[in-house]
């Protein structure tokens, strides 16, 4: 039970980019009551499990619950029918968590082996919510803290005073600290080496932001974690065995056609 709205599909989303009201090994092919449904009305897109039932433990009975993204930045988990502690399901086929996960991929080129390329994928945050609060008719809110891409101008930007570094890229007239979604524009576009002389251009523009709320609902862990692939001219396979909670320490190495 996640949601994944990455680019690159790749082994390692369960570990590092997922927004999951509840992640386990779900397979609603087990019963005929067991539906995965979506709805988006413009301002929100709702993503509900309904009756769906554990692959192997068929017999712990059903579960229903959703996810609603709405495009304020709000995300809120909902719980109708939760019939045993998240913490007794088993991780040992598929991992178990309760939150969100983001990463973004950067793209090198190896000089050493021509028509070679390694795609290393960070995790630059992560929110894990309490498990033993995720009961019947329970809901979560998630409410998002101001970042430096909601500035449109350089002034803003670097004076900024929102727990990030936020740094101004003309080249991409963006403002970003570096770690998201966008690194592979920013690092190509040489951002890193211009927001180390943190000046504008033209004079400060003193335009006010709005106001944020900066209430944190649920404590959240930040860290950062480098997963590595290699794409070349041979062809291996993936490793065959089945994500646990431990493939969250795996540096996965594999090489394919690119």
């Amino acid at each position: 039970g996640f949601i994944y709205t990455g680019e690159v599909v790749h082994r390692m989303l369960t570990a590092t980019q997922y927004i999951a009201p509840l992640m386990a090994n779900f397979d609603p092919s087990v019963s005929r009551n067991s539906t995965v449904r979506y709805f988006d009305n413009g301002t929100a897109l709702v993503v509900q499990w309904d009756h769906v039932h554990l692959q192997d433990n068929y017999n712990l009975g059903s579960f229903t619950f959703q996810a609603t993204l709405l495009n304020d930045g709000r995300i809120i988990f909902g719980y109708k029918e939760i019939p045993v502690a998240v913490t007794q399901i088993s991780s040992t086929n598929h991992p178990v968590k309760v939150g969100l996960s983001d990463a973004f991929v950067v793209v090198h080129r190896i000089q050493q082996i021509p028509n070679v390329r390694r795609r290393t994928i960070y995790e630059y945050h992560r929110v894990e919510l309490q498990m033993s609060k995720i009961t019947n008719l329970s809901a979560v809110e998630m409410i998002p803290l101001p970042t430096c891409l909601q500035f449109a101008s350089c002034g803003p930007c670097v004076t900024a005073q929102i727990g990030f570094n936020c740094s101004w890229c003309s080249k991409l007239q963006r403002c970003s600290s570096g770690f998201d979604r966008h690194r592979q524009d920013w690092v190509d576009s040489g951002c890193p080496e211009e927001s180390k002389d943190k000046i504008c251009e033209k004079n400060i523009d003193t335009t006010e932001t709005p106001p944020y709320s900066t209430t944190t609902l649920l404590p959240t862990t930040t860290k950062f974690r480098v997963l590595t692939t290699t794409r070349g001219s041979i062809t291996s396979h993936l490793p065959t065995s089945l994500p646990t909670e431990d493939d969250t320490k795996i540096a996965l190495h594999l090489k394919d056609n690119g």
